[in-house]
């Protein structure tokens, strides 16, 4: 078992200690959806800041004991996380995590864990734990790009893909990097997806969903703000009518619940709802100013600890 760890650790080193980026080609041709969460982008902005204040106490010790054991710092030494797959998301999705990693640390860890297995594929090694009844897949790149799944078959084939696969071509729109975008969400499968989501019926008839969130640089002395766009593209031109009708009634009915629900109603606000064809488009701005007012809502509302 050591050898295999010294094994690893050695591999990971010669494939490439350079800083690795997230790269459209490693997401396979047969993926349906994909998100992305630039957190380099986010954690040079001043949204950073009220990001980490939503963190409680809890969160807080969570993180701490990861950094402790693993040496792996979550708010600073993952740099980008992507996540992707085809079809429902709980059975096969891949998260594959960009930063800097302790290989060697991590991988003694995993070894303790239970029906613990290490094989190789390629050049690399596969290791596999059982964890809540659930088997875990995890594969290092290298020390900056890891590659996890519950689907064994899954993290194989993203693997390889990172060796040289198909590039996916249906999800171009998030997969192009823009700058100052934090967070990209593509969503093919919608008849699918909705079928096995059903608070999600709303978006029935809906061929397409691109949802990004943006950093906005401050002007004029005021700190960054955040601006957003989902866009909907629906089967035909009547469906596109009637989805633009009911997201218009639901902003007018949350506009209406300030009492009940203010930051809600806030949010709802804030949204432009545009037609054009068959495309639906939300737009939202937010100042520094008003995800301040949010964040500080959301704490001061924060459930106290159970002692």
């Amino acid at each position: 078992m050591k050898h295999a760890y010294l094994t690893l650790g050695i591999v990971c080193c010669a494939t490439g200690l350079a800083f690795a980026q997230f790269k459209p080609a490693h997401i396979p041709e047969k993926a349906t959806w994909f998100a992305q969460l630039d957190a380099k982008a986010l954690r040079e902005s001043a949204v950073a800041g009220l990001v980490l204040q939503l963190l409680d106490d809890n969160a807080l010790r969570q993180l701490a004991g990861i950094h402790a054991a693993t040496g792996l710092n979550l708010t600073n030494d993952i740099d980008t996380v992507v996540l992707f797959g085809k079809g429902n998301p709980q059975a096969n999705a891949v998260l594959s995590l960009y930063g800097r990693f302790d290989v060697n640390r991590i991988a003694t860890i995993l070894g303790m864990g239970n029906e613990f297995q290490n094989r190789a594929i390629g050049n690399r090694n596969l290791l596999s734990w059982t964890d809540n009844g659930q088997r875990n897949n995890l594969c290092f790149i290298d020390p900056t790009h890891a590659v996890l799944s519950r689907d064994e078959t899954e993290a194989v084939e993203a693997v390889k893909q990172v060796a040289g696969g198909t590039a996916n071509a249906t999800l171009a729109k998030t997969l192009t990097p823009v700058s100052n975008r934090i967070i990209a969400f593509q969503l093919n499968n919608m008849e699918d997806f909705v079928a096995e989501n059903q608070q999600l019926v709303i978006l029935k008839g809906t061929d397409s969903l691109i949802l990004e969130l943006s950093v906005k640089p401050g002007e004029g002395g005021e700190k960054d703000g955040i601006d957003g766009t989902i866009a909907l593209s629906a089967g035909n031109l009547e469906q596109a009518t009637q989805l633009h009708l009911v997201l218009l009634g639901l902003q007018a009915f949350l506009t209406l619940q300030a009492k009940e629900n203010p930051q809600l109603a806030m949010l709802a606000q804030q949204v432009k709802i545009d037609l054009q064809g068959q495309l639906i488009t939300l737009r939202m701005n937010l100042s520094h100013q008003v995800l301040k007012q949010l964040v500080d809502a959301q704490i001061a509302n924060r459930q106290p600890p159970v002692p």
